[in-house]
């Protein structure tokens, strides 16, 4: 039982053509995008994670009335708080290169730093990580 309705065609073979080949252009230029945004938020979260890490090694030291270190190396950086050593291990493709603050960050008894400095992590982008001596409040810039 075929029914056939006068005025109603299909499709074009052009016309599907030029549909699906739109598609895969608006495709092709979004995943094109992804890798770079991936890389973004890596670096985001990495700094992100950094600044948490100087933040909990000062007040770990004001609480418990203890030294703790942060050890800066070129593709991880490890937190030193008593006994206890927390490494973490930047991304690939991320690297932290030393601008004025030294390869060893400590805070003493008082949560005061024991050097004031930038460390910039750079990925995709760049972003400039500030301790100030004295206060040992955290900044962070991205450049």
């Amino acid at each position: 039982m075929n029914i056939k309705l006068k005025g109603e065609a299909g499709f074009t073979l052009l016309e599907s053509l030029l549909v699906l080949s739109l598609a895969s252009i608006m495709l092709i230029a979004v995943f094109t995008t992804l890798p770079p945004v991936y890389e973004n938020t890596a670096l985001r979260q990495t700094v992100s994670q950094l600044k948490n890490d100087i933040l909990l090694a000062q007040q770990t030291a004001i609480s418990n009335h203890q030294r703790t270190k942060i050890l800066f190396q070129e593709k991880k950086y490890q937190v030193i708080i008593g006994d206890t050593v927390i490494d973490r291990i930047y991304d690939n493709g991320l690297l932290a290169e030393s601008l004025t603050l030294k390869d060893r960050l400590e805070f003493n008894e008082k949560g005061h730093p024991n050097i004031g400095g930038k460390i910039r992590i750079k990925g995709h982008a760049a972003y400039d990580i500030t301790v100030y001596l004295g206060s040992g409040r955290v900044n962070v810039e991205r450049k």
